[in-house]
């Protein structure tokens, strides 16, 4: 059913020299992440404890990417799994920043930008199929979590949701953007390999 609803795009060969070489582009979007993470937290802690799990979280992405980093640097890079793995991580750490980060949750919170290289990265790697899913799923979590974390003032006005509806929208079509991307860039590729040779 999955391969039916997202069709790929070009053989398990290309999709794999895909994700061998385009991986590099998910590791700089990552180090972005973390820096841009890091400073945000630093300017919107208010006390040790949040301090503590601003560097906490930061050590974590930081060892997850100098991993990733010196696995591709030395001609190992992840295989898949790992890849997805971590991408996994990388979406639940932003999770947890935006609906537990004390002061600032739900809509009130400024660590939603950080879904943005991450969902175009990933979709810029991966086939459009796992792609789209994994928008799927940044999208659903990010709602949901609204819901249940935004002030209920905030959330019930027309205001709350325009806000709400604007920022899926933007999110959702980073990951339709990079996977449209990938397949126009893979179709061009394909037709290169494919044009006759002139005489």
């Amino acid at each position: 059913m999955f391969k039916t609803l997202f069709p790929r795009s070009g053989g398990a060969q290309e999709e794999a020299e895909d994700i061998f070489f385009g991986q590099i582009t998910i590791i700089w979007a990552r180090w972005f992440l973390i820096a841009a993470g890091a400073l945000i937290a630093l300017l919107s802690t208010h006390s040790m404890s949040e301090l503590t799990v601003a560097i906490l979280t930061v050590i974590v992405l930081m060892a997850i990417n100098f991993s990733m980093h010196g696995r591709y640097l030395t001609g190992k890079p992840a295989n898949v799994t790992l890849l997805l793995l971590t991408n996994l991580i990388d979406i639940l750490i932003i999770t947890f920043l935006v609906f537990a980060w004390s002061g600032r949750t739900g809509l009130d919170s400024n660590f939603f930008i950080l879904y943005y290289p991450m969902l175009f990265a990933f979709a810029l790697v991966f086939p459009p199929g796992m792609a789209i899913l994994y928008t799927l799923i940044t999208l659903l979590l990010y709602g949901v979590g609204c819901l249940f974390t935004t002030p209920p003032q905030l959330m019930t006005s027309i205001a709350g949701f325009e806000l709400l509806s604007m920022r899926l929208i933007t999110l959702g079509a980073m990951g339709g953007l990079g996977a449209y991307y990938y397949r126009r860039q893979r179709a061009a590729l394909r037709a290169l390999v494919t044009r006759p040779a002139y005489r």
